[in-house]
């Protein structure tokens, strides 16, 4: 914490400060001046360009669809090779900039961004020089919120209304003595024995949308992968769209949204909330969000800087 210009720069003076900006943004020139410093095909350092458009602000809460420059072939009807060209396909971004609340959250999107962190860097960089901190050798630092929950916690929020599925469970196998009373850990540790390998991994894999790995509503299922848990196997589950989770190690958090939420807070529609007054759907699902003692067991990891970007405090 510090002063400029006889102002005490506190994280919600910082917050306050972000909110003017994109609401000035949103009425004047609704984008954000995005770019990262990068390699030219010349071997030259050169800013590359991130379109992106503010498609809402209001009441601290923002909106953004963020491109990334991409190319990809595709055959002309009137050719008989394929052709490179331009592709700029782009991911929802909300930041949530009310008082009680400082996030950034953006959609998992492989197609567009591989890694959601590149986003957000994008933005803490913007952020940082349209305020001037890093002149002020002030350095905005990123908290990732994180998940602990239970295995079917982790594939209920990912899953949930079908914006993803398992793809995959590999399990790895440590040669031990097994426990002559799990069913389940005798089978792999005879596989291990009868093949003579010290240790190995089992991989169920399934591109069928319609069939699903990790059922919860199957009892097989739960009780086979409880046992599994019960003999602290180690296990991958592999998704579709968000990546593979490590079950036992810290996952980033991810939380559902439907995508008409973030179309009708685009267009400006509002939707008749519980208490029968009229709002936006993404402020009530934001609200869910901020306590850090939520239903899904988030918390917060240690404090990480950015490499090569702003100074320290």
């Amino acid at each position: 914490m510090f002063s400029v210009d006889g102002k005490e720069v506190s994280d919600s003076y910082l917050n306050e400060r972000f909110a003017e900006d994109f609401e000035n943004k949103y009425k004047t020139v609704p984008e954000l001046n995005l770019y990262d410093i990068k390699e030219n095909k010349q071997k030259e350092e050169a800013p590359e360009i991130y379109v992106n458009k503010i498609k809402r602000y209001e009441k601290g809460i923002v909106l953004l669809e963020v491109r990334n420059n991409k190319h990809k072939k595709v055959m002309p009807i009137d050719k008989t090779e394929a052709v490179e060209i331009d592709h700029f396909p782009f991911c929802w971004v909300i930041m949530d900039c009310r008082p009680e609340s400082r996030a950034i959250l953006v959609q998992q999107k492989n197609d567009a961004f591989k890694n959601t962190d590149t986003v957000v860097g994008l933005i803490v960089d913007y952020c940082s020089r349209e305020l001037g901190l890093v002149n002020l050798n002030y350095q905005m630092i990123i908290d990732k919120r994180m998940c602990l929950g239970s295995i079917w916690d982790i594939v209920k929020i990912r899953t949930a209304n079908g914006q993803d599925r398992v793809k995959s469970l590999s399990i790895k196998i440590d040669g031990k003595k097994p426990n002559d009373k799990n069913e389940v850990d005798t089978a792999l540790q005879m596989i291990l024995e009868k093949l003579a390998a010290p240790e190995g991994e089992l991989k169920l894999t399934s591109d069928d949308n319609a069939r699903k790995i990790l059922d919860e509503t199957k009892e097989d299922v739960r009780n086979t992968v409880d046992m599994l848990i019960e003999n602290k196997y180690r296990m991958r589950i592999g998704f579709d769209k968000s990546g593979t989770v490590e079950y036992g190690k810290e996952a980033e958090a991810v939380y559902g949204i439907a995508d008409s939420v973030c179309q009708n807070f685009d267009s400006g529609q509002l939707e008749m909330m519980d208490d029968g007054k009229e709002g936006y759907a993404i402020e009530v699902w934001l609200n869910t969000l901020v306590p850090e003692d939520d239903a899904h067991t988030y918390i917060k990891t240690e404090r990480a800087k950015r490499n090569g970007r702003g100074k320290k405090k």
